[in-house]
């Protein structure tokens, strides 16, 4: 498999947002840092901003170590209009904490109509993410 390549990159306040080449959206969460109610928000704007109506989001989330997401963020991001223009997002784990939290959004997010899964590395996330063309 060959390495994407980044066509643009955007810094938010704790995380960079990369658009490849091959159509996912590589979203790489700063170590240390909670992930807010207002930072999910920028980020669906943000990905709400990019979306042509048609053709739904891939995207690949790497957390970074002792990341942390606040109750408020983790409802937001699971609910399913914050969704509805996603058809796939792959999450690298790094740790238990992350697995636990990851399990607990895949199992709310199975009622929807976008696909989750958690994967140890990134090539194998890239793989799946990429089954969705």
């Amino acid at each position: 498999m060959s390495l994407p390549v980044t066509l643009e990159t955007i810094r938010l306040r704790n995380s960079t947002v990369d658009f490849w080449d091959n159509g996912i959206i590589y979203i790489k969460i700063d170590d240390n840092s909670e992930i807010t109610l207002a930072d999910s928000a920028a980020q669906h704007r943000l990905l709400k901003e990019k979306y042509d109506g048609k053709n739904r989001h891939k995207i690949l989330v790497e957390p970074g170590r002792y990341t942390t997401i606040t109750p408020e963020a983790r409802e937001f991001s699971g609910r399913p209009d914050s969704n509805n223009m996603t058809i796939a997002s792959a999450v690298i784990v790094k740790s238990l904490a992350h697995r636990i939290v990851i399990n607990f959004m895949i199992n709310f997010i199975q009622k929807q109509n976008m696909r989750m899964r958690m994967f140890e590395t990134k090539e194998k996330a890239i793989e799946w993410l990429l089954s969705f063309d």
